[in-house]
């Protein structure tokens, strides 16, 4: 217990800490006379209202972007699978596509009906209607029920059922493919491993004046195009152990179609310009939070 008292008597006592110590008094001393921080900073009421209602969405943002990103990685799939079909592969390329995935319970997946006349959703009809049910798309169904004159209705989201030929949304998501499926899923392949037990692709097509209108401003130099449409894509997938826990994988994939030569340009072939680098990264940032959305639903239904 003597041997550390001793030791700091010794390096107290050497005439560098000396100095030091000597330096750090009369630093301290000054800094009572003229320090510049000696006032405190104040703002207005006004100004620190104004403060508090600025950061608090801002650090919601943040806070709610980084999560999204960290909980949603984007997988990469080969381009053979069928959601990267379009309907005339001629004319659209798919410069983007991106593919979230997470795991839920499977008795989420796995509704219980009593009553024999009510069809019993497969797991890829829940999966797909959760996805359409969040609010988010929600308010979106409305605001198109408003547009199309249907009123403040979302139309059919598929809590029923999902079937091939199906109009979602007021008819702006038709269901193009819906199959149960014992695929086998590769990493290397499919981003995965796993068996898919089920798989709906459901497309759309945007109206025609905003992508003329970036038509016409392409023509003239700008270095982006606009989309012309898509298709979404949802899968159930069994991880191998995945029974023992009671977890199944879904995913969610979303391609988009852009023309491959400018309608208003076509003498000039393929220009290579695609959507700004914004647009691409708010249009992953709001698929991850539907994302999110439905299996947050998911999770609370068990």
């Amino acid at each position: 217990m003597t041997l550390p008292i001793i030791l700091t008597r010794l390096i107290s006592s050497t005439p560098l800490i000396t100095r030091l110590s000597s330096t750090l008094i009369t630093l301290q001393t000054t800094s009572r006379t003229y320090s510049t921080f000696s006032k405190p900073l104040s703002l207005s009421p006004h100004r620190s209202i104004f403060l508090l209602l600025i950061s608090s969405p801002i650090i919601y943002l943040t806070t709610t972007f980084a999560r999204l990103l960290y909980q949603y990685p984007t997988t990469d799939i080969d381009r053979s699978h069928p959601v990267y079909k379009s309907k005339d592969d001629a004319r659209f390329k798919q410069l983007y596509g991106h593919w979230f995935t997470s795991r839920v319970p499977y008795k989420s997946l796995s509704p219980q009906v009593k009553d024999a006349t009510v069809h019993r959703k497969t797991p890829i009809e829940v999966w797909t209607s959760a996805l359409f049910c969040t609010p988010t798309l929600g308010l979106e169904a409305i605001g198109i029920g408003i547009l199309t004159g249907n009123g403040f209705k979302t139309g059919d989201r598929g809590e029923e059922k999902v079937y091939v030929g199906q109009e979602l949304a007021h008819g702006v998501f038709n269901v193009t493919s819906v199959e149960e499926s014992s695929e086998i899923l590769s990493e290397s392949k499919d981003g995965v491993e796993g068996r898919l037990l089920g798989r709906a692709i459901v497309s759309y097509d945007l109206p025609d004046y905003p992508t003329h209108l970036w038509e016409v401003l392409a023509k003239y130099g700008a270095p982006w195009r606009h989309i012309s449409g898509g298709r979404h894509c949802f899968e159930v997938i069994e991880e191998e152990g995945g029974k023992e826990k009671g977890e199944v994988l879904v995913r969610f994939g979303c391609v988009i179609d852009m023309e491959r030569v400018n309608r208003l340009d076509r003498e000039k072939g393929e220009d290579g310009k695609g959507m700004p680098a914004v647009y691409v990264w708010l249009h992953e940032v709001y698929a991850r939070w539907l994302v999110d959305g439905a299996v947050r639903r998911l999770r609370r239904e068990v």
